[in-house]
C-alpha cells in the first residue's frame, strides 16, 4: 500500500500517538492543515483529534463535522491514494460530516481502497457486505408468519441498513429515519451492529439534509476546479435554499457573493446587502461587520459612514475578531496622540485571543516601533501559528486553530 503524507501531519500523528509533546504535536497538524501538501488527510486528522478529543482538548463531536467536511472537499481537488479513499470511505460510512451516512458511497471508496492495496479498507467493505447480509436475512425471517408462537425474532420494525463501527470510537447514530419506539430485531447469530438510515433518495435530498448541509454541498458545487458553469450555478441555487431554510452562514455567504466577490453572479450592494442584512437578523456578528463595511463603501449606492461604523462597533462588542481588528486598524491610524495606538494595541489583542493571526501580526509591528523586539518576535510567532501567512503579507482564511 503507497501513500503519500504531509511531513509536519505525519510527524504530528507520531506525537499524538506516543502521549508526548501533545501541544507540539497539535501544532504540527494544524500547521499541515494550512500549508501541507496533503490537506486532505490533515483535515481529516484534525477532525477526528476535535471528535475524539486529546489530553487538554475537550472531544466535540459536532465542532468536528466541518472540519471532516473540509477534508472531503480538499480530498475532490487533490490526487487521491489509498489512505485519501479509505478516509472518505469513513466519512460515509459513519457519518462523521455534515452528510448523511451512505454505506453505497462508503463500499465505493473503501473498494478503490482496497485495490489500491488497502488491507484496512478492504476489512471494512467486507463488514458492511456482511452486515447487510445480515440485514437481508433478518428481513427474510421477520417476514415469514409462524405457526408457532415461539421465535427467536421480535416483532419489532427491523435496522434499514448496518454499519460495524470499526476503529472509531464514540460514532454518532445516524438514526433519523427509525423512530423512538422503533427497536432492532435481535437474532442469535447477527452481530450487534449500530443502526443507521437507508441513504437518502434524489427526490428527498432537500427534505432530509439539514440547512448546513445543503449549504456543504452548495460550496463544493461553487469551489470544485472540475465544476461547470452549471455546477457553479446549481451551487448557488442551492445556496439560496439554504438561506430560504433559515441558514445564517447561507445568507452570509451569498451577501458575500453578490458583494462582487464573485464571477458567478453579477454584483448588486443591494442583494448583497439584503442578505447580509437577514443574516444579521439570524445573529451573525460575522454580517453585521460586513454589512458595515458595506455602509462604508462610498460607490455602494447607500453609503452612511455613521452606520457602517456603528455597525462595525456592535460586531466587535459581540467579539468577532475582524471587527475588533478594524478597530485597531482605526485607532492606529491617529498616531498623532499615543494614547490612541495603545487603544488600538488592545483591540489588537482582542482580535487576537480570538485566533486572529493577523491581529497579532499589527501587535509585533507596534512592539518593533516601540523597540520591544523580544515581544515583537514572540508575537509574530503567535500570529504565524494562527493563520497569519507572512509571505503573502494576509490571513488565511481557512485557518481554525484546532486550540480554539
Amino acid at each position: 500500500m503507497a501513500y503519500t503524507i504531509d511531513k509536519n501531519l505525519e510527524a504530528g500523528m507520531k506525537m499524538l500517538a506516543d502521549g508526548k509533546k501533545i501541544d507540539a504535536g497539535l501544532k504540527l497538524i494544524n500547521k499541515s492543515a494550512r500549508k501541507g501538501t496533503t490537506k486532505g488527510k490533515s483535515f481529516f486528522e484534525v477532525g477526528r483529534i476535535i471528535r475524539e478529543g486529546v489530553p487538554g482538548l475537550e472531544a466535540k463531536p459536532e465542532e468536528s463535522r466541518r472540519y471532516y467536511d473540509a477534508a472531503v472537499s480538499q480530498f475532490f481537488k487533490e490526487n487521491r491514494d489509498s489512505m485519501d479513499n479509505r478516509e472518505l470511505g469513513d466519512y460515509f460510512n459513519y457519518g462523521l460530516g455534515t452528510e448523511p451516512v451512505n454505506l453505497e458511497k462508503a463500499l465505493e471508496y473503501y473498494d478503490l481502497s482496497a485495490s489500491q492495496g488497502d488491507d484496512e479498507a478492504a476489512a471494512k467493505a467486507a463488514e458492511i457486505r456482511k452486515s447487510v447480509d445480515s440485514k437481508k436475512a433478518v428481513t427474510v425471517v421477520e417476514d415469514v408468519k409462524p405457526v408457532e408462537t415461539n421465535t427467536a425474532v421480535s416483532e419489532a420494525t427491523p435496522v434499514a441498513a448496518a454499519a460495524v463501527v470499526a476503529g472509531v470510537s464514540n460514532v454518532p447514530s445516524q438514526a433519523s429515519a427509525v423512530t423512538e419506539t422503533s427497536k432492532v430485531a435481535t437474532i442469535e447469530t447477527v452481530p450487534a451492529v449500530a443502526p443507521v438510515s437507508e441513504p437518502v433518495q434524489d427526490e428527498t435530498v432537500k427534505i432530509q439534509l439539514d440547512t448546513d448541509s445543503l449549504l456543504i454541498k452548495a460550496i463544493r458545487l461553487i469551489d470544485d476546479p472540475s465544476s461547470t458553469l452549471k455546477d457553479r450555478a446549481d451551487g448557488i441555487e442551492l445556496a439560496k435554499a439554504a438561506c430560504d431554510e433559515g441558514s445564517l452562514r447561507a445568507a452570509v455567504l451569498l451577501g458575500f457573493l453578490y458583494e462582487g466577490n464573485s464571477s458567478l453572479v453579477a454584483k448588486d450592494y443591494l442583494v448583497s446587502k439584503k442578505y447580509y442584512e437577514l443574516a444579521v437578523s439570524r445573529g451573525s456578528a460575522s454580517a453585521e461587520f460586513r454589512l458595515g463595511r458595506l455602509y462604508m463603501n462610498s460607490v455602494s449606492g447607500f453609503a452612511d459612514e455613521e452606520k457602517g461604523h456603528q455597525l462595525i462597533i456592535d460586531s466587535a462588542h459581540k467579539g468577532y475578531s475582524y471587527a475588533l481588528n478594524y478597530l485597531g486598524d482605526c485607532f492606529r491610524e491617529k498616531v498623532s496622540d499615543s494614547k490612541n495606538l495603545e487603544v488600538s494595541y488592545r483591540y489588537y489583542a482582542l482580535a487576537g485571543e480570538r485566533g486572529l493571526g493577523l491581529a497579532y501580526h499589527n501587535m509585533a509591528e507596534i512592539d518593533a516601533s516601540r523597540q520591544q523586539l523580544e515581544l515583537s518576535k514572540k508575537h509574530e510567532t503567535y500570529a504565524a501559528e494562527r493563520g497569519y501567512l507572512p509571505e503573502e503579507g494576509i490571513q488565511d482564511p481557512l485557518f481554525n486553530s484546532v486550540h480554539n
